[in-house]
């Protein structure tokens, strides 16, 4: 049988590899921060890079110039917005849902009056109209309103504003089930957004431009949504080499021999 002494140090040795593994499974945690923010940084970078040589050469396409300028613009504003939704994937999926929709809602009227002919009157306008006013008073038409000086208006009941911004980010969502906070920050991001791609857009009279401009702004924002997304995801791949995954499972149960390798 073990005497009081061998146990007393066996029980010392046990609680040092405890200690050991301990240090060891910090150790990696640390790492992994390290490496996901280093991966970050990364990304950013090559997001900046990207961006700025798409800058050095204008394309062929004035609609693309005219896009490239706009997305420069817009960009930050619903990077920003869009990284803020963390909670759920389910706002962010409302939020774009709403952002690609009010733009479409925002452009297709400006694209059917660009596309209208331009009807010009032969009515002259200097045309003289003449209208007999007569005497009787039998032809006064009640319109049934006191509207004289001195009379009591009658009191109209305000109808509440509609705010419309909002009716354009959500014309044609009423009855689909999007998540409500995604769909407030959109409606934030699109008041900020619209002015910009109104005017960028309202520069184009060429319609194949304008085509490309509409079009190609949708992609890029949802091209821009997944980088986005790749920043938010936590789900990096855990670093590991065939070597460590090999002493993991032989030292998992077998601390001893963890303590004889690392010989304290």
């Amino acid at each position: 049988m073990k005497d009081r002494n061998e146990l007393i140090e066996e029980q010392v040795l046990r609680e040092n590899i405890r200690k050991m593994v301990n240090t060891v499974k910090n150790k990696r945690s640390e790492l992994e921060l390290l490496e996901e923010q280093t991966l970050r940084k990364v990304v950013r970078k090559l997001l900046a890079e990207k961006a700025a040589v798409g800058d050095e050469t204008p394309h062929e396409k004035t609609g693309i110039n005219a896009l490239r300028k706009t997305l420069k613009k817009i960009i930050p504003q619903i990077r920003d917005d869009y990284l803020s939704l963390t909670t759920d994937k389910v706002q962010r999926d409302s939020y774009m849902a709403h952002i690609i929709n009010g733009m479409d809602n925002l452009l297709a009227p400006i694209e059917t009056n660009m596309d209208a002919p331009d009807v010009s009157s032969d009515i002259d306008l200097e045309e003289e109209i003449e209208v007999d006013v007569g005497d009787d008073e039998d032809e006064f038409l009640d319109l049934g309103m006191d509207i004289l000086p001195g009379e009591k208006e009658e009191e109209v009941e305000e109808v509440p504003e509609t705010d419309e911004d909002e009716a354009t980010l959500t014309r044609g969502l009423e009855d689909s089930d999007h998540d409500e906070t995604g769909r407030n920050v959109a409606l934030s991001t699109f008041k900020q957004v619209q002015g910009t791609i109104v005017d960028d857009f309202g520069d184009l009279a060429n319609d194949e431009d304008r085509e490309l401009y509409h079009d190609y702004l949708k992609t890029n924002i949802l091209l821009w949504r997944d980088k986005f997304e790749d920043l938010l995801s936590t789900n990096l791949p855990t670093p590991t080499t065939p070597e460590y995954e090999k002493e993991k499972d032989h030292i998992e149960g077998n601390e001893e021999e963890l303590f004889e390798i690392l010989d304290i």
